[in-house]
């Protein structure tokens, strides 16, 4: 009896490890006027960015930037005052199962920050939450086919379905938006204080090692009030970009395109007739592609009769899917001032910076759980000072994600406005960004090879036999070294086999 073997070569992906950590980054900033001047710090965000991630032995290293925005008053207390600053930052954190050359998944997230003054310098510190997986690629011969052309009948044969995914990134360009947008005069805006953004891709296209992305970038700008004792108001404009990145895309495959504003400037000039606003964006797209194999491999086999087939088989875990989603959703939120806090008269502004602590799949939908890092800034009554209060306030919200078990993301805030107030309370309108990633793995026993056993004695003839528990049709008739379709119900749970 002659087995023939056929031998296949499987490479595929494998979740070696996640790691999560928390970092504090800090900054510091000179500020202009006289080192006697009184300052106050109203309120500091900031937005992370990473620029490089790679894997040790054990432990991952990851580069980036922390982009600072402060509002503070100086000298005259009725005036709010903004700076902006960038500290670079690196970082080392353990990161079990990692090797050099793996793949990494990388996030930052500003969690909180915090920012104090004196003697003419500010200190700047903002709490950042790195969450890393790492993949392993790897590679396995198994056994994609066999036979026995000799005596066909007598090799049972089943087969299995092998899916793996790749990801990898392919490429990753930047590009530089100008645009102009008019005021009309009845904003009542003034100077700019400060700006943010966010960014959306398309879907790819082209080819022959070209690929374009298109999308747009949304900022949200925050004026002074031309009249004094107004709240500060925000203003939301669009900017389009496109741009041109050298990859190379299989025929068929499709590319995610992943954007993220990584800089923003904006500021304006008043002319008779309105303001003009001058924005300047950049936004840096990262194309992943995650390119899918499925393959037949063999499962198991047994003969019928001579020697007894025992195929060697090893389980891996195999990496069969990656999906990352952006999605938005808004919430509001009571603050609460505090019992020391002044009564609130004017609302000028609010901040919000959301920390995720859970994220529940349900059915179409995502439940997610939170605290909100609120900053509110406003006049007390009967004072034009700005006071600023920061409190933490419980959140939770719906997102339109479908989701299994172990999603993972982030959330971010887009859009913050405060509605409407009492002396100690303040309702605030956030909209939340949610950066979701999802995998799909698979555990599957490959055979990799098949040992000859001697054959064994058995009685021929009519077999009546009890399955056990837990046993499928398959593993009883490989017991008996029976064909499948030779068991018949014998009653009680028994199954008759003829043994030739």
């Amino acid at each position: 009896m002659g087995l023939e073997l056929t031998r296949d070569t499987l490479r595929f992906e494998r979740f070696a490890g996640r790691g999560e950590e928390q970092v504090t980054i800090e900054g510091e900033a000179t500020l202009p006027g006289s080192m006697r001047d009184a300052v106050t710090v109203l309120s500091v965000q900031a937005q992370a960015h990473l620029t490089d991630a790679q894997a040790g032995n054990g432990e991952a290293g990851v580069r980036g930037r922390v982009c600072f925005q402060v509002l503070y008053t100086q000298g005259d207390l009725t005036r709010i005052r903004t700076l902006e600053t960038t500290c670079d930052f690196s970082h080392t954190l353990p990161l079990l199962g990692a090797q050099p050359g793996m793949r990494l998944n990388a996030d930052a997230v500003v969690q909180e920050t915090e920012g104090s003054a004196g003697s003419g310098r500010i200190t700047l510190r903002a709490l950042l939450e790195i969450r890393l997986e790492v993949f392993e690629v790897s590679e396995r011969e198994l056994i994609s086919g066999a036979s026995m052309p000799d005596q066909p009948e007598n090799l049972q044969l089943r087969m299995q379905r092998i899916s793996c995914c790749m990801a990898e990134n392919i490429g990753r360009g930047s590009v530089t938006v100008r645009e102009e947008f008019d005021l009309p005069q009845r904003l009542g805006v003034g100077e700019v204080l400060c700006a943010t953004a966010t960014a959306t891709a398309g879907e790819p296209a082209g080819g022959n090692g070209r690929v374009s992305v298109s999308g747009v970038i949304e900022l949200h700008v925050l004026h002074r009030p031309k009249n004094g004792g107004d709240a500060l108001i925000p203003t939301v404009h669009e900017l389009p970009y496109e741009l041109s990145i050298d990859a190379r895309v299989p025929e068929g495959v499709l590319p995610q395109a992943i954007a993220e504003v990584t800089d923003v400037m904006a500021d304006s000039v008043e002319s008779e007739r309105n303001r003009t606003l001058r924005a300047e964006a950049e936004v840096r797209v990262t194309l992943r592609l995650c390119s899918e194999r499925e393959m037949e491999a063999v499962e198991d086999l047994y003969s019928l009769s001579g020697p007894v087939l025992e195929p060697v088989s090893e389980e891996l875990e195999l990496h069969t899917a990656e999906a990352a989603a952006d999605v938005r959703e808004s919430v509001r939120i009571q603050a609460a001032l505090g019992p020391d806090a002044p009564p609130a008269g004017l609302v000028l502004a609010a901040f919000a910076q959301p920390t995720l602590t859970g994220l529940t799949p349900s059915g179409r939908r995502l439940d997610a759980e939170g605290i909100m890092n609120v900053t509110l800034v406003y006049l007390p009554q009967d004072s034009d000072i700005p006071y600023a209060v920061h409190t933490r306030e419980p959140f939770s919200m719906t997102f339109p994600v479908e989701a299994k078990e172990g999603i993972s993301g982030y959330a971010y805030a887009i859009e913050t406005s405060p509605g409407p107030s009492t002396s100690d309370r303040v309702e605030i309108r956030c909209v939340l960004g949610l950066h979701t990633r999802q995998h799909g793995t698979q555990r599957v026993r490959i055979v990799t090879d098949v040992t000859q056993n001697p054959e064994e004695k058995q009685e021929r003839g009519f077999v009546i036999v009890w399955p056990q528990t837990g046993e499928s049709r398959w593993d009883t008739a490989r017991r008996l070294r029976v064909a499948q379709e030779s068991l018949r119900p014998a009653g009680k749970n028994a199954l008759l086999a003829l043994r030739r």
